[in-house]
């Protein structure tokens, strides 16, 4: 773990209390449109997706397009991966 000293929630990194501690809290605070368009599709696809399925496939399409560390992005960062990944497997054809 001493790779992720310097983005991990660590002394030099995110402060802890700052993470999301719940699923059903949003990432994303409502600004504006865009921000307003991705909280509310979360509320709609959370009985289409589990948040478990999304969650790891946000990681997997993060992982595939950089080389930073999950853990040191923003919550709203990461919120817009999950976004992502709830329209990657919403879209799927079945």
């Amino acid at each position: 773990m001493d790779h992720h000293s310097g983005c991990c929630a660590s002394a030099k990194g995110r402060d802890a209390s700052s993470r999301r501690t719940r699923t059903e809290e949003s990432g994303i605070g409502l600004a504006g449109p865009v921000s307003q368009t991705i909280v509310e599709f979360a509320q709609r696809t959370r009985h289409r997706v589990h948040d478990d399925l999304v969650e790891r496939h946000a990681r997997e399409l993060h992982s595939r397009s950089s080389y930073d560390c999950w853990n040191g992005l923003s919550d709203r960062d990461q919120e817009l991966w999950r976004h992502m990944a709830r329209l990657d497997l919403t879209n799927r054809p079945s």
